[in-house]
């Protein structure tokens, strides 16, 4: 009677990932001193994250009335530039994670990476329903559903971009950046609440145009 070997999923996964990091063109784009090699798929994801990125920090500051002259409608021509950041994003995002797969699947601040960054990309495309999805977006004014996942979408913007950059540190760095990144945080938000605060407690009070009429007064004896 044979005995079947028990299938390993967790063996299987851990085989593969040794393969893909081994394989002869990622160990040529880790190893390799060219520009054409990691540090070309290093600056394309930073590009295509900027891609991504900069159009929704326009749209929030919108959202959030940092910047309420900005109109909303113009705002969609930053849809083709935004899909091809993601793709620009997930390309080279997946030619760096197989340089060293193994490495990045056990490291904690890399999944939250990935998670956050996932998720943010699901709020904006809520949002992005949300504020779009009519004819005119300038005509009706800002959702609270908008606001909400525009403060969402920001966190997790903020928490991904972090984890991403302390990715390639030891965990004594990530646990003194957190605490650092948590402290500044609570001071913006502080400073942010007090000054809603004051804005509402003593709200501008427009100001009246000072003018002087002068009239000609004619001179007895001038013609």
């Amino acid at each position: 009677m044979k005995v079947r070997a028990a299938f390993s999923w967790k063996g299987f996964a851990v085989e593969l990932l040794s393969w893909l990091e081994n394989n002869s063109l990622v160990t040529w784009v880790r190893e390799s001193e060219s520009l054409l090699g990691y540090t070309l798929y290093l600056a394309g994801h930073t590009i295509g994250m900027v891609c991504l990125l900069g159009p929704n920090l326009l749209i929030a500051a919108r959202v959030l009335g940092l910047a309420p002259n900005l109109p909303l409608k113009p705002m969609t021509s930053f849809r083709p530039l935004m899909i091809a950041g993601a793709w620009i994003t997930l390309v080279t995002g997946a030619v760096l994670f197989a340089t060293a797969p193994v490495a990045y699947v056990k490291n904690a601040v890399f999944i939250v990476k990935v998670i956050s960054l996932v998720a943010a990309l699901f709020c904006v495309r809520s949002l992005w329903r949300e504020l779009f999805g009519h004819a005119d977006p300038d005509a009706r004014p800002i959702s609270a559903k908008a606001r909400s996942l525009t403060w969402v979408s920001l966190l997790l913007w903020t928490i991904g971009v972090v984890a991403g950059r302390l990715t390639a540190y030891s965990l004594v760095v990530v646990f003194e950046s957190l605490q650092a990144f948590l402290v500044l945080l609570t001071v913006v938000g502080i400073a942010a609440l007090l000054v809603r605060l004051l804005s509402h407690r003593n709200p501008v009070e427009r100001t009246t145009t000072f003018t002087i009429e002068i009239q000609p007064t004619p001179v007895k004896g001038v013609k």
